[in-house]
């Protein structure tokens, strides 16, 4: 079974920042948002991307895309799992490096 979970915020990461990605309450991983690029004109030119991809202690496989710019941060996580109830537990939480 394959789920993709998007999420978003409007705060710009200016110092960078991250994504604590949760199964229940136990935090599984950390992902690295980058800075976008601030000097740029437009907001197709302030876009920075990250990719990350991890498999869990149960065989559970994750793919994180990351996007930040001049407006925000977004974000898709694909998740590959024999788990049917998995996709009720998984909560990414986005935070930004303080300046």
């Amino acid at each position: 079974m394959k789920f993709t979970l998007e999420g978003n915020d409007c705060m710009p990461p200016i110092s960078g920042g991250y994504l604590l990605i949760y199964r229940g309450s136990e935090e599984i991983t950390v992902v690295s948002v980058p800075s976008p690029n601030f000097t740029a004109d437009r907001y197709r030119d302030s876009v920075s991307e990250n990719y990350d991809s991890f498999e869990d202690e149960k065989g559970n496989e994750f793919n994180i895309n990351v996007w930040s710019s001049n407006v925000g941060v977004d974000w898709t996580l694909d998740v590959e799992t024999e788990d049917d109830t998995l996709e009720e537990q998984i909560r990414v939480e986005y935070h930004a490096n303080e300046f």
